[in-house]
């Protein structure tokens, strides 16, 4: 039962921000509607919307652009059926590897380890800042693949499971990406982790504001070897790394070599990303103090063997989007990353920031329910005065692990 309430949860809150959403468009664009209802299925949500128009809700100009920015989607559709208008959006696709359900079927993890996907073999993979044997010093890590091969969101994921299975007296995060300047686009999906309680500050976007928190930490280091203090541990997500290297001034980049050379004895702890695998830049970073490589989709297999120093050919049959190789010395395992998605994690944030002190902290994991892995049941929801009633529909079942 505990797996289905916490499944039933998260459904909800993805429907209720999707109604939220939906609603917040169509009062933008003074349309007298509003979400009454709908259903759940296998490939698709639908929104039934309670308005009065019978005809040219279709025809709204720039409607179908604003809903699909806002739903955050590649497609719509919006139709008149049986006589009342539906709203239609494909429902995202299943992860492989549910973050929050690998979480809470790996009970009892060792402190400042996380499990960060699934190998071949349907073990966990694990993921630890702690000193292993061999690398007394471990601790630094380098993701590295071509574009699409999944570096960002298993940044993101590593922050997200270290927030979520560590108190804030414990760990901090701290997110950097020398390339993300302003508003782009297309945001770095690292953004939303900004509202973490476990956050050191603002996310550092662009070369000067990485530059001053990389000097930041250097400084911090040197604090805590004087006063001999290594809480709380800080894992610094940094995505783009070479872009520092390159543009960093001289004394900017050796702060952050310093960091890789001493910082994991200070409890500071760095997870790098970047798609230059041939760049010359890198052997000072690794020689510095990289225990151990992260592989994603890669071509170029020569140059990722000189980058990893070991032979890594199975990264020319990695298919990307989270297909990774974990290299620890002459150790080459491979692995599914765990995703999290934008509505589970907005749904973990609501709760860690709407917690009453002293709960503010992370709970340890012990604490959490465990969850089942199931298949999800077609259902239809109905809006009342703001709150989802969601009412099973035993003719359907969604195939797959439960969201």
């Amino acid at each position: 039962m505990e797996g289905k309430s916490q499944s039933e949860a998260i459904l909800r809150h993805q429907l209720e921000i999707q109604t939220q959403r939906i609603n917040r468009v169509l009062e933008q664009h003074q349309i007298p509607a509003t979400v009454s209802g709908g259903s759940v299925r296998s490939h698709v949500t639908s929104f039934d919307l309670q308005t009065r128009l019978v005809t040219g809700l279709e025809l709204a100009g720039n409607l179908k652009d604003d809903l699909l920015r806002a739903l955050g989607v590649s497609n719509i559709s919006l139709r008149k059926e049986s006589g009342r208008w539906q709203l239609h959006l494909p429902q995202p696709d299943v992860a492989p590897v549910p973050l929050l359900e690998l979480l809470a079927s790996t009970p009892n993890i060792p402190f400042l380890t996380i499990p960060i996907g699934l190998t071949g073999s349907d073990d966990p993979m694990d993921l630890s800042l702690s000193p292993i044997a061999g690398f007394p010093d471990a601790g630094h890590i380098l993701i590295s693949g071509e574009r699409g091969a999944g570096k960002t969101s298993l940044l993101r994921t590593i922050g997200v499971g270290f927030a979520l299975t560590n108190r804030q007296a414990d760990c901090q995060l701290q997110i950097m990406d020398p390339a993300e300047v302003g508003k782009s686009a297309r945001p770095s999906s690292l953004l939303p982790l900004a509202y973490l309680p476990h956050m050191l500050t603002d996310p550092s976007l662009g070369i000067e504001a990485c530059e001053n928190i990389i000097h930041f930490l250097a400084e911090e280091m040197t604090y805590r070897w004087r006063e001999r203090v290594r809480l709380p541990h800080i894992v610094v997500l940094i995505d783009h790394v070479l872009t520092y290297l390159e543009s960093a001034d001289h004394e900017a980049r050796d702060d952050l070599l310093r960091l890789l050379q001493y910082g994991n004895r200070a409890g500071i702890h760095l997870v790098m990303a970047t798609d230059r695998i041939d760049h010359p830049g890198l052997e000072s970073i690794i020689r510095a103090g990289v225990t151990r490589h992260i592989v994603g989709r890669s071509g170029d297999v020569v140059a990722m063997r000189r980058l990893v120093g070991v032979a890594v050919d199975n990264a020319l049959l990695l298919q990307g989007s989270g297909d990774f190789l974990s290299v620890t010395g002459e150790e080459v395992r491979y692995f599914q990353a765990a995703y999290i998605g934008d509505y589970d994690l907005h749904l973990k944030l609501s709760r860690l920031i709407e917690a009453q002190s002293p709960r503010l902290l992370a709970r340890s994991f012990s604490d959490r329910p465990r969850l089942k892995l199931q298949s999800q049941k077609a259902c239809t929801f109905k809006v009342r005065e703001g709150d989802i009633d969601i009412q099973e529909d035993k003719t359907n079942i969604i195939p797959g692990i439960s969201r």
